[in-house]
């Protein structure tokens, strides 16, 4: 039991190598190799067919010199153990060469075999990777085979010179070359390629580990800000990764904050629901009082006060927690545009001292719930009011338009202040950005308001800002 132990390897060596093997490091690694081995085949193979070539055709040359040395000497009588001397020195057994058609025997050993039982090597049709071919085929062929070689001759003019050798000593000297070349161009590719690896490894492999390792601990503790995303000015793809998931992970911890503040918001309203509504009630009993007043001017107001209670009531029982789904779906049916916006805006209105202008068409009517519309247009002629009260220029003016197009209904809600600044219109209906911090708001006016005319199938959005003030549209389905 101890020795199998022993003899295996250590869960955790074995756990780091297979990490290896399935990283980008590892795999990369691992390319390498393959290209290292892919090169040392695509020139090995063409070296080793030079080499064959070259080999053969110097003992052609050798064999043709001799032959020419013979023919220039006529007066002198060599016998024929010089001639084999001339053939052994080449190395062949025999050489012949053909000159307009004529085939003439140069040089001949005593003992050459016969054509027959002879290996041809054609270099005057050799074509393509054939030469390749042949220098393996003499690299790995058995023992005792005689070549027949014909290539064009080089020293005069012929048409081929073909000569007969034994192949022993060829296979020997390609065997040598053969390792001698494959010891010194692994080493060098070998070494091309861990400097390949490297420069890799720095370029590529080490950024996507640095923003993998990131990333998981991110995912684990999103809202620890010691993790920092690596951020470089690469161009390329890993760097654009980089700035990217750099800026998710601000987006995302300013999202947690926000998150954050909602449920310390909706801890506070929910400690403070229970008083409120005991308020609400004392305020109900002095509307009701109210309606018995005496002055016209007083009882014209209590519907719209007890309206109003009613209203803050509604929102205090359902805790006004932002960003749950606590909001009660929209009840939609056919809404007067001008009576709403009518009604919001004398509700927004108070205590702006503003006026309010209606610009809207005859009978216009929309597919709304006619209280989150009411929160919606109440919303947004209060913030045209709030921007409007200390803007020493421009109309002390609300105007709300309204208009049916490709049957939508648009409400679009101006004012004269201005306008939102350019930093903040990305954002600007994101919870707890608010245009006019100073007001004291708490940023979740338009984040609700959106909200709101989203449920109700529509949108609101701003159409425009500048120095002569904002204006805000609202669509909704036209009634």
């Amino acid at each position: 039991m101890t020795s199998a132990t022993n003899s295996a390897p250590p869960p955790s060596l074995l756990g780091r190598v297979r990490a290896f093997v399935s990283s980008l490091a590892g795999r990369l690694l691992g390319l390498t190799v393959l290209a290292v081995l892919a090169g040392e085949i695509i020139i090995f193979a063409p070296a080793l067919a030079g080499f064959h070539e070259n080999w053969l055709r110097e003992r052609m040359n050798l064999s043709q010199v001799a032959a020419l040395a013979l023919e220039d000497t006529p007066e002198v009588e060599l016998g024929s153990e010089l001639a084999f001397e001339l053939l052994n020195n080449a190395g062949v057994q025999r050489a012949a060469l053909e000159r307009e058609g004529e085939r003439v025997l140069l040089l001949e050993a005593p003992d050459a075999p016969e054509p027959g039982r002879l290996t041809t090597y054609d270099y005057t049709r050799a074509k393509g990777l054939q030469p390749m071919a042949w220098a393996f085929e003499s690299l790995l062929a058995p023992p005792g085979r005689v070549l027949l070689v014909r290539a064009r001759p080089r020293i005069e003019a012929g048409d081929y010179i073909e000569i007969i050798l034994d192949e022993a000593p060829l296979k020997r000297s390609l065997a040598a070359f053969a390792g001698r070349f494959a010891r010194i161009s692994m080493l060098i590719l070998m070494a091309f390629g861990a400097l390949m690896y490297i420069a890799l490894s720095a370029a590529i492999v080490r950024p996507m580990q640095e923003l993998s390792i990131a990333l998981e601990r991110f995912r684990d503790k999103p809202d620890d800000v010691s993790i920092a995303f690596p951020r470089s000015a690469r161009r390329d793809e890993i760097g654009r990764a980089q700035r990217a998931a750099a800026d998710m992970a601000d987006q995302v911890r300013t999202a947690l904050r926000q998150n954050e503040r909602l449920a310390a918001l909706g801890a506070a309203v929910a400690r403070i629901g229970h008083d409120l509504r005991n308020m609400l009630a004392t305020a109900q009993l002095v509307a009701d009082r109210l309606k018995q007043s005496e002055d016209p001017a007083v009882r014209q107001l209590a519907p719209r006060l007890e309206r109003t209670i009613d209203r803050a009531a509604g929102l205090a029982a359902s805790t006004l927690k932002y960003g749950r789904a606590d909001e009660t779906p929209p009840r939609l049916q056919r809404v007067i545009v001008a009576e709403a916006a009518e009604e919001a805006a004398a509700e927004a209105l108070i205590g702006f001292g503003m006026d309010y202008r209606p610009d809207i068409e005859a009978d216009l009517a929309c597919l709304a719930d006619p209280d989150h519309l009411h929160r919606v247009l109440a919303n947004l002629v209060r913030n045209a009011a709030q921007a409007m009260k200390d803007h020493a220029r421009g109309e002390k003016l609300v105007t709300v338009r309204g208009f049916r197009v490709d049957g939508r209904c648009e409400i679009e809600v101006v004012d004269h202040g201005p306008g939102v600044p350019e930093k903040l219109r990305a954002r600007l209906f994101e919870p707890f950005v608010s245009a006019a911090p100073e007001a004291g708001g708490a940023g979740l006016g338009l984040a609700i308001a959106r909200e709101l005319a989203l449920a109700m199938g529509g949108n609101l959005e701003l159409i425009r800002s500048g120095a002569e003030g904002a204006t805000f549209r609202v669509t909704l389905p036209a009634g």
